[in-house]
């Protein structure tokens, strides 16, 4: 037969005849495939205009057959409607997140529905998902409301470590001097800030600036990786829900998933933490091992890391100052033909004022955990005189099975090698909401 107009794809023999007699009346020819399981080969078969699907069927659901066709580079132009019963808001932005052109909601209206497929087939139709309203959405600043002006005099840049421990097999169930939450540190001037990662510790700080506490219109958030524990709040970061802010995401892309995927599976999938879509402006900026001027006499550089997974060191150099953030990266201690990566990363971040740098482990324990991705106590504090030649040594990602008295002396050890060695270095392992302050340039 000649390529139909419609493929119908329903498991329920009544509505999939009713929905064909409809389209047949209104002059289209129409295909009805009633198993699902025969759905995608009749598809590539007929290669139809327009599919219309319904969703929970035995099988294969239409969900499954949406996200394939758009993913097929032959069939994508196919226009998709997904029908079905299930009229939750989530399953309408997951279809339309699978690509479809249209959600129809059972029962339709056997009058009108002709048209739909009519409208839909001469693209008039609009395909943009559905808001989900919340009781419980984040605050939302009113433009009159909010204060254009930092409280930072120009020269003064504000560290503020919001979150700096691994994530735990189990959620933590006693207090901790050094807080739980994972890694985020905030970098503000009086014109700009910068987040980097956007773990657990980023909620906060959301609500930080949603409360005009802080207010900066354009905020840039840096991911090292996406392993869990340093994206898992990024989808109930308050800002993302005000439109008066424009969100810029800078990351590296993996094999197994892109920045843009990521961002898309914490913002618009069923699955992520969000309760709404972002309201905010979002821009997505997919960076290499380079060195970017994002505003005249702010440089952001980023080199990749010793740890599983496609992971970033950045430097931002602003103000005269230059501050490191590598929360995952094995510094060895022994360069080898074979492995230069501790001198590479040395010449990278020399000259540190701030070197946040990965110090998950003692150094009993650190032997026990070679060569998995994070670094033992001293040879992260050899490695910030001897190769860094920073000012300040910020011990970071603390073990997130490490007690606060197993921290004071992982600290405590750290100090007394400096002091053993005659070493010229500030060393921090720093708590939640503790800031530091730096003097720059004017």
């Amino acid at each position: 037969m000649a390529n139909p107009d419609v493929i119908i794809i329903d498991d329920d023999p009544m509505v999939g005849e009713l929905s064909r007699d409809l389209l047949t009346d209104a002059g289209y020819t129409v295909t009805l495939v009633q198993d699902s399981l025969q759905a995608i080969p009749t598809i590539k078969a007929q290669m139809p205009r327009l599919i219309v699907t319904d969703i929970m069927m035995p099988g294969i659901t239409g969900m499954d057959i949406c996200k394939t066709v758009k993913s097929d580079a032959a069939l994508k132009h196919i226009k998709i409607i997904v029908v079905s019963g299930k009229s939750y808001d989530v399953e309408k932005q997951r279809a339309f997140q699978f690509g479809a052109d249209f959600f129809l909601q059972k029962p339709y209206n056997v009058e009108t529905f002709s048209n739909t497929v009519k409208t839909i087939l001469e693209g008039s139709a609009p395909a943009q998902p559905p808001s989900r309203q919340v009781a419980d959405a984040p605050a939302i600043i009113r433009e009159d409301e909010v204060e254009q002006a930092s409280d930072l005099d120009p020269g003064q840049i504000r560290l503020t470590v919001w979150g700096s421990r691994g994530l735990p097999a189990e959620l933590p169930n006693r207090n901790s001097r050094y807080g739980h939450q994972t890694s985020c540190v905030s970098v503000e001037t009086k014109e700009h800030i910068f987040i980097f990662d956007a773990g657990t510790g980023i909620v906060e700080l959301g609500r930080v600036i949603a409360e005009k506490k802080r207010y900066y219109k354009d905020i840039w958030i840096c991911l090292t990786h996406f392993h869990l524990d340093h994206i898992l709040g990024l989808g109930r970061f308050a800002p993302l829900y005000d439109p008066a802010f424009s969100i810029h995401i800078i990351g590296a892309n993996d094999p197994e998933k892109s920045l843009k995927e990521v961002a898309q599976a914490t913002f618009y999938s069923s699955f992520s933490l969000t309760k709404q879509p972002p309201k905010a402006k979002i821009d997505i900026y997919e960076i290499l091992e380079d060195n970017y001027e994002l505003f005249p006499g702010v440089k952001l550089s980023s080199m990749y890391a010793n740890h599983p997974t496609s992971t970033l060191v950045y430097v931002l150099d602003t103000l005269g100052k230059k501050i490191t953030y590598a929360p995952d990266s094995e510094i060895w201690g022994d360069a080898t033909a074979f492995q230069d990566y501790d001198e590479k990363l040395g010449g990278f971040v020399r000259g540190s004022d701030i070197l946040i740098h990965d110090a998950v482990y003692s150094d009993a324990d650190y032997e026990k955990r070679k060569h998995e991705g994070h670094s033992g106590l001293s040879v992260v504090v050899d490695f910030a005189v001897e190769k860094a030649q920073a000012r300040d040594l910020m011990l970071f990602h603390a073990n997130p099975d490490y007690s606060d008295d197993e921290l004071d002396k992982l600290l405590a050890d750290a100090r007394e090698r400096i002091q053993a060695k005659g070493y010229s270095l500030n060393c921090f392992l720093p708590a939640e909401k503790q800031t530091f302050m730096l003097q720059g340039n004017t």
